[in-house]
């Protein structure tokens, strides 16, 4: 049997509450956010060769429901470890009957409960390590660049990726692009991006020996304010926008307009505190 309605609606409350989360320290890829492929584990996207798909069918074929047990399901493939797999499963249109439980065997409602359980495992280590040492051992200095590239590397996937994706390069939209079309929440995953990374600029202009001009940090706050509630204004969809007569306009002027901000945060905090942007660790997915 299915699950039952209500238990379907609190499994995706809880879904969108932890995402949120996530989307809110995403952009931090450096110190212990670096170690055991924590990023691609929680998010494999983009999945350019459909490969949570691919996998998931394997491991719902797979006969053995040990595969589920925690020591183990943290060793199966990084493609349905975390948010995109629960996704396909807790957002799927015939939901939650396709939520079959069962016992001894891969189910859907086991995979649920172990990308959860992975998820939340993740998340702990990651705490643990973050408050044990959130330099790993790096000097003031390299920290304070690596948080400069983060802030740099997340504005431009948010233009790039987030939005670029989805509208596609050819003038052609592709909703099914966007960072979770399912669960019709990509502009809702920017404006917790953004938000975070105007914290991370606020940050690093109030750090000491940070020199911005008043003028500059005013244009910067006032257009991080703007593109959140910009955001926010077009609803969480992105399909839903491009649906819109002057939705796929909308996203594009919002994206050209962070890419503007990129730029300028890029030049006035690498100004301010010495700075050269380094490795955009975002170059190899």
């Amino acid at each position: 049997p299915g699950v039952a309605p209500a238990a379907l609606d609190a499994a995706r409350d809880a879904f969108h509450g932890a995402l949120d989360a996530w989307q809110e320290v995403e952009h931090l890829r450096q110190g212990p956010a670096a170690a055991a492929d924590t990023h691609i584990r929680v998010k494999f996207w983009p999945d350019r060769k459909s490969l949570v798909d691919k996998h998931l069918a394997r491991l719902m074929a797979n006969k053995n429901g040990d595969i589920l047990k925690a020591d183990s399901f943290a060793h199966v493939s990084i493609a349905v470890q975390g948010f995109p797999a629960l996704e396909r499963l807790l957002f799927a249109k015939d939901a939650p009957a396709s939520l079959k439980t069962g016992d001894g065997s891969v189910t859907p409602c086991g995979v649920v409960r172990a990308i959860a359980v992975n998820l939340h495992a993740i998340a702990a280590d990651l705490e643990a390590r973050w408050t044990k040492d959130p330099a790993a051992g790096r000097p003031a200095k390299r920290v304070t660049t690596d948080l400069f590239n983060d802030l740099a590397t997340g504005l431009g996937a948010v233009a790039e990726l987030k939005l670029g994706a989805p509208l596609g390069s050819d003038g052609k939209a592709r909703p099914r692009r966007a960072e979770n079309w399912m669960s019709g929440r990509a502009l809702r995953n920017v404006a917790h991006n953004l938000t975070a990374l105007q914290d991370l600029y606020d940050g690093l202009a109030t750090a000491k020996g940070a020199h911005i001009g008043k003028g500059e940090d005013d244009l910067i706050r006032h257009q991080f304010a703007y593109l959140i509630k910009t955001t926010r204004d077009l609803g969480p969809s992105v399909t839903a926008v491009l649906e819109t007569e002057k939705g796929p306009l909308r996203l594009k002027v919002l994206k050209s307009d962070i890419q503007d901000l990129h730029e300028l945060v890029v030049i006035n905090v690498s100004e301010a505190l010495d700075l050269v942007l380094g490795f955009n660790s975002l170059d190899g997915d």
